[in-house]
């Protein structure tokens, strides 16, 4: 099992930017089965915030084809949609206080790794919220360590997704690959500027 899990995060890029999680350690048994058992499970503003993402999705797609006239209004929905998408994101953040608040050191569609001071075991599966701070997103999901290593500050755990929503998982591809932009741009700044020197 850890060697599929092991193979399945490796599949996806991962990329060292912090965010925002909550990890609760739970027993295997408590881990849903089945997509269906994962949607039954995710917490209402969960589903309510995912909800929202996909109907801005949705109604943005059209204006696109409607070219330079609907780029206006695109912006102002957009804007709008965002100011949404960061109050939800607030709410989501500050839910279930029991969750202890951690923050990861790297993410990818196939999971995450985070330095912690508690000694877990490999096999250890948790229910997870990742919190994406750029995307003004959260993902409800659950993972498992596969593996541990000892660093200065505790542990460091590769936590592999074991149930998660394939639209939860692109999410998390496509804010991969925005924190990629993000970072090759802070790159390039100084470089620019030495140029102009």
């Amino acid at each position: 099992m850890h060697s599929d899990l092991k193979e399945t995060f490796e599949q996806y890029f991962q990329i060292a930017e912090s965010n925002q999680i909550n990890l609760y350690p739970v027993d295997a048994n408590m881990v849903p089965k089945s997509q269906a058992q994962l949607e039954a499970a995710i917490p209402p503003l969960f589903r309510l915030a995912n909800e929202i993402n996909e109907l801005d999705l949705n109604a943005l797609r059209p204006l696109r084809n409607l070219g330079d006239v609907a780029s206006d209004l695109a912006a102002y929905l957009q804007a709008q949609s965002r100011k949404i998408d960061l109050i939800m994101s607030h709410i989501l953040a500050t839910e279930q206080p029991e969750d202890e608040l951690l923050r990861c050191d790297s993410y990818g569609g196939g999971g995450i790794t985070a330095t912690l001071e508690q000694d877990y075991e490999i096999g250890q599966d948790f229910r997870t919220k990742v919190f994406l701070q750029h995307e003004a997103s959260a993902i409800f999901c659950y993972a498992q360590v596969i593996d541990k290593e000892t660093v200065d500050l505790g542990f460091r755990y590769t936590l592999a997704f074991t149930q998660i929503r394939d639209n939860d998982q692109e999410l998390l591809v496509r804010a991969s690959l925005h924190a990629q932009t993000r970072q090759l741009k802070k790159r390039q700044s100084p470089d620019e500027n030495e140029q102009n020197s």
